[in-house]
């Protein structure tokens, strides 16, 4: 069971990982949120696959990999209340949160709180997530291990390698459990539109999250709205991680409204 989040420091090393170089003069900064019981490692290739005009920052939930001592998180606004916090500091340079499946939903609720401190993103990347005009409950959370650990197989979010061994299993169920738990039982406190653009991404064989369920996410767009369709199943990002980022680049690089960026053609 998840415990509320505790009052540990909020500072971005304890929340933000970086896997390449620092670049202190890139033009912005890209920040992703991995999907239920994912880490921040799931976004390890994406530094080397950006421009130098990017510095790349992933966040790292508690109760998973090099924070697997802590205790999970398993209700979102505590949580999107903390990142949000450890986030404000570095919005002297534009913005730009990417938010893959639970991500998503954090991702937004992130960017209301940062809008809300006057520091609205430059762009917010929405994959694999129904819009949160659209939330509804659920009760995967609830079901008994075995049970809740076939539902995870069926649908992809945990390898057969995994569910056959028994020292695995016990490791990935806790932040499952709490991860499902904290979408399952998300309620926006309303659903205001985001004065920055939005672009909503999905595989076109994610039947569990059907168009008109991602293509919702226009709701809370400020006005510029687009959406991303790539062959694949709910992680098509994985495989398709460099194909994603060109389609995304010149919509980062369009103007918003707090600017456009510079330039965003160089690449490592």
């Amino acid at each position: 069971m998840s415990a509320p989040l505790s009052p540990a420091p909020s500072t971005s090393r304890d929340w933000l990982r970086r896997y390449g170089p620092e670049r202190p003069h890139a033009a912005a900064r890209l920040v992703c949120f991995p999907h239920a019981g994912g880490g921040a490692s799931f976004y390890r290739r994406w530094a080397a696959l950006l421009p130098e005009t990017f510095d790349h920052l992933a966040v790292q939930y508690p109760g998973r990999e090099d924070r697997i001592g802590e205790e999970c998180v398993g209700e979102l606004h505590p949580l999107a209340d903390r990142i949000a916090e450890v986030l404000l500091p570095l919005a002297d340079r534009p913005l730009i949160l990417f938010g893959h499946s639970m991500g998503a939903s954090i991702a937004y609720e992130v960017a209301r709180r940062l809008q809300e401190q006057g520091r609205t993103p430059h762009h917010l990347v929405a994959s694999s997530r129904m819009s949160p005009t659209l939330e509804r409950p659920g009760t995967v959370h609830l079901l008994d291990d075995e049970e809740f650990l076939q539902e995870l197989a069926a649908f992809g979010g945990i390898s057969q390698e995994v569910l056959h061994h028994r020292e695995l299993r016990d490791l990935v169920l806790r932040p499952m459990r709490s991860d499902y738990r904290l979408v399952e039982t998300y309620q926006p406190k309303g659903t205001p539109a985001l004065e920055c653009p939005v672009t909503a991404v999905r595989g076109d064989l994610d039947h569990a999250h059907p168009e008109e369920e991602i293509r919702a996410w226009a709701d809370v767009a400020g006005g510029d709205f687009r959406l991303l369709t790539l062959p694949g199943d709910h992680f098509f990002l994985a495989p398709r991680a460099q194909e994603l980022i060109d389609l995304l680049l010149p919509r980062f690089a369009a103007p918003s409204g707090h600017g456009a960026l510079p330039s965003l053609e160089s690449r490592t």
